[in-house]
């Protein structure tokens, strides 16, 4: 994850104070800390750039980024993970009329149907669409920037982001998607501009709050809570919430399953506990990062600062083991 122009990197900053401590020497690429280079005192030496450390394999790693090879990595390891449909942007942009395979998929499943990037991050051009006809304009707009993408139903439920290093559990976080409440007084959009944390440019607000038969001039009902985008990503202004006292021992081995079964030493593992849930067992498997950025949830307040620092401890101290 590059962090923003301007903003000096939060892994730089730990790595610094980690270095001082243990006597290695930190050379940054940028000013802004973006990537480096750490040499121990014997000469040994590791790069990183941005949240992509040198503990994870390449192969590994390019696997757990491409979501369709990672479900079905996982789905051969026995792992639950959501069903999909592999689009290609280049089949799109010379046919107007979507292939018969994803038509058949959506009449399976029924909408709601959510479209993403194959290999996007942070929750970018992620949609839910409720109609063909959404899901049509929607895999063309897509298609223009991205070239591979995927489709797979709506799964409701609790999600849950769990940080695995070499077959421990490190942190578990419950994530929400960005929610604005209603004060009866003032609109959506009223409420959006005055959330920093919020983008109110996004093009995703228009068509998920019709979904929902609002639209941002709406004044919701003073304690309502209006859903703004189909993601739970802190970037995209979700919130946070540190639950690892409180996981379930099967959920823990279950992410640390998924992990092994990527090859993965250090990931950030995503699942869903449906609503239609009977037991722990039936968690899904949205998808594993090799390289989770934990700066958006260290800004959410000191106790999640205070994780993030014994977190970013424990991978360095993996990392430069000699």
């Amino acid at each position: 994850m590059r962090e923003q122009a301007g903003r000096r990197a939060l892994v730089f900053d730990l790595l610094e104070t980690y270095c001082a401590r243990k006597g290695f020497r930190l050379t940054a690429g940028d000013s802004h800390g973006h990537a480096g280079l750490v040499e121990s005192p014997s000469g040994k030496r590791w790069f990183f750039k941005g949240t992509r450390f040198d503990l994870n394999t390449l192969g590994a790693a390019e696997i757990a980024t491409d979501k369709a090879y990672a479900a079905a990595f996982l789905k051969a390891a026995g792992l639950a993970v959501p069903e999909g449909r592999l689009v290609f942007a280049q089949d799109i942009r010379k046919d107007s009329q979507l292939p018969q395979d994803l038509l058949d998929f959506a009449e399976q499943h029924g909408f709601p149907l959510y479209v993403k990037p194959n290999c996007g991050r942070e929750g970018r051009d992620v949609v839910r669409v409720d109609t063909l006809h959404a899901l049509q304009d929607t895999l063309n707009a897509l298609a223009e920037r991205n070239d591979q993408l995927l489709v797979q139903p709506e799964i409701r439920g609790q999600e849950l982001r769990i940080i695995v290093l070499d077959g421990d559990v490190l942190s578990a976080i419950e994530r929400c998607a960005p929610q604005v409440t209603g004060d009866g007084h003032r609109s959506i959009a009223e409420i959006i501009d005055a959330d920093p944390r919020l983008d109110a440019a996004d093009p995703r607000l228009g068509l998920e709050l019709s979904q929902q038969g609002l639209t941002p001039e709406k004044i919701p009902a003073a304690g309502q809570r209006v859903t703004l985008l189909p993601v739970v990503n802190l970037s995209a202004g979700g919130t946070a919430k540190i639950v690892t006292g409180t996981l379930a021992p099967e959920l823990a081995a279950l992410s640390c399953r998924a992990a092994q079964a990527l090859s993965l030493r250090y990931a950030a593992v995503d699942l869903i506990l449906p609503d239609t849930a009977s037991a722990d067992a039936d968690a899904i498997v949205l998808e594993v990062n090799a390289a989770p950025g934990l700066g958006n949830l260290a800004r959410q307040g000191s106790e999640e600062t205070a994780a993030v620092i014994k977190i970013y401890d424990r991978v360095f101290d993996a990392m430069f083991a000699e």
